[in-house]
């Protein structure tokens, strides 16, 4: 499975390897931060895929949005399917919009064909900024949920 986000004060990659953690004993786990170089054939290759997003003005973050264009274009133009392949999202907010964000990287991902699920992982920057250790439980065991699914 592959984790591909991306972060902009460090809450949401915090998650993210989190996440990655409470998975990696039932799957081999990648993480992929936005911005760094990698293969778009590991989403392809993967059984599963979680993508996650900070809340940017009640949306999905401006790279997150590109990032999806450009995987969008990369299906398109290889003729490439997903094929309903399982895929999650997580994030993180600051004042509001997170259920915007959510609906919408939702919506996105299932254009690219991905199955999303409905168990999905948002939550407020304070908690991870101030008291991670005490709420990255919650970050392990959605990973370890999603990955027992594939």
């Amino acid at each position: 499975m592959v984790i591909i986000y991306d972060s902009k004060t460090g809450n949401t990659e915090k998650m993210a390897k989190a996440i990655a953690e409470g998975a990696s004993n039932h799957a081999e786990v990648e993480v992929k931060k936005i911005g760094e170089a990698f293969p778009l054939i590991i989403m392809a290759d993967a059984d599963g895929v979680i993508f996650g997003s900070p809340v940017y003005y009640a949306d999905i973050s401006n790279n997150m949005k590109d990032f999806l264009s450009h995987v969008e274009t990369y299906i398109n133009a290889n003729k490439r399917k997903i094929n309903n392949k399982p895929a999650s999202v997580f994030g993180s907010y600051g004042y509001d919009g997170a259920w915007i964000m959510e609906e919408r990287l939702k919506e996105r991902i299932m254009g690219l064909g991905y199955k999303v699920s409905d168990n999905v992982l948002v939550m407020i920057d304070s908690d991870i900024k101030y008291n991670f250790d005490a709420n990255s439980a919650k970050c392990k065991e959605f990973g370890r949920k999603f990955a027992e699914s594939l």
